[in-house]
Order: C-alpha cells, then sequence, then structure tokens
C-alpha cells in the first residue's frame, strides 16, 4: 500500500504520467486507486476531471458511489469540507462545484466525448475472458481510445490497475 500511494502522489505531483500496477485480487488496489486517491485528490485540485473504466460499468460505479459515500461522511467533511461541494449526481458522472468530474464507465460504455486530466483504467478484462483474443482486444480498443482523451497533455496521466491474466492482457500490451 505504501509503493502505491507513493507511486500515485507522484502521478498527482505530475512525476509520473503513465503508471502500471499489477496486484493480486483482494489487496485493496481498487479502494486505494479508485476511491481513495480521487477523494484525496479532490482536496488539492477539485477541478480536475476523471474517467474510470473497468470491464464492467457496475465496478466503476460502485468505485464512485463509494468515493461519494467517503466524501460526504462526516469524518471528510470535518477535516475538509469546504474546500469543494458535490453538485447533483447524474450517473455515471459525479461532479463538484469546481468544475471536476469522475466519469465511471466500461469497455465500450461512454467516455469518448470527455476530456481529463487522469484516465484510470481498473481490470479491463475479466479473468474468465483473458484467453479471448476477442476480449482482450477490446480492452486494448478500450485503452487506446481513452489514452486520447486529455485535456492537457502536460498533465493527462494514464492509470492501469489490475492482476496480470494473459501475456498479452492490457498490462503486457502498457509494458510492451
Amino acid at each position: 500500500m505504501d509503493a502505491i500511494a507513493e507511486h500515485l502522489q507522484a502521478v498527482s505531483n505530475g512525476q509520473i504520467h503513465k503508471l502500471l500496477i499489477n496486484v493480486p485480487p483482494g489487496h485493496m488496489k481498487s479502494l486505494a486507486v479508485c476511491v481513495f486517491w480521487p477523494a484525496w485528490h479532490w482536496i488539492h485540485k477539485p477541478h480536475w476531471r476523471w474517467l474510470f473504466g473497468s470491464y464492467s460499468a457496475h465496478l466503476s460505479v460502485r468505485d464512485g458511489n463509494k468515493m461519494r459515500t467517503l466524501i460526504n461522511s462526516a469524518w471528510y467533511q470535518r477535516h475538509f469540507g469546504g474546500k469543494f461541494e458535490l453538485a447533483k449526481e447524474t450517473e455515471p458522472y459525479i461532479s463538484n462545484d469546481k468544475t471536476g468530474f469522475r466519469v465511471n464507465t466500461s469497455v465500450g460504455g461512454v467516455g469518448t466525448g470527455e476530456r481529463v486530466h487522469v484516465v484510470v483504467n481498473d481490470d479491463l478484462i475479466r479473468a474468465n475472458d483473458a484467453d479471448s483474443p476477442a476480449m482482450r482486444e477490446q480492452a486494448l480498443k478500450h485503452m487506446r481510445a481513452m489514452s486520447t482523451r486529455g485535456v492537457d497533455s502536460d498533465v493527462f496521466s494514464q492509470v492501469l490497475i489490475m492482476q496480470r491474466v494473459h501475456e498479452s492482457d492490457p498490462a503486457g500490451w502498457a509494458l510492451e
């Protein structure tokens, strides 16, 4: 967790623009990257725009809802309230009053019309689909499309988090 937090901080500081995190299931990678990090980042830069994708919209919406719950919590509001306020949400968007937003999407879902500061792709392919060349290509097509969504090339960052499921999975493509 310390290594993940250190690297996410480097992305927030503009020191890293492409980050790959390969961690097995059950190690808090989605909570750390898709819930805690953007909620923390908005404390400092509430105008930032985010796009979160997964193989299923259910997962990115789930994490968006967790982020909203965290931001609305008494603890968060006591410590960081006043930095920004959440605007009225319309799924798959979460936005704030400082022009920042979060889009929750999936492979093949919404997002290509948005310009963002950060794209986070979390498990773009299910382990059960890893042996399917068509499913791997669909995940890679999503990654390539989202890589063109930057609002500002000086700060645009891409984060890919996943367990390794195949030599030619999105992580393998990114490493290549």
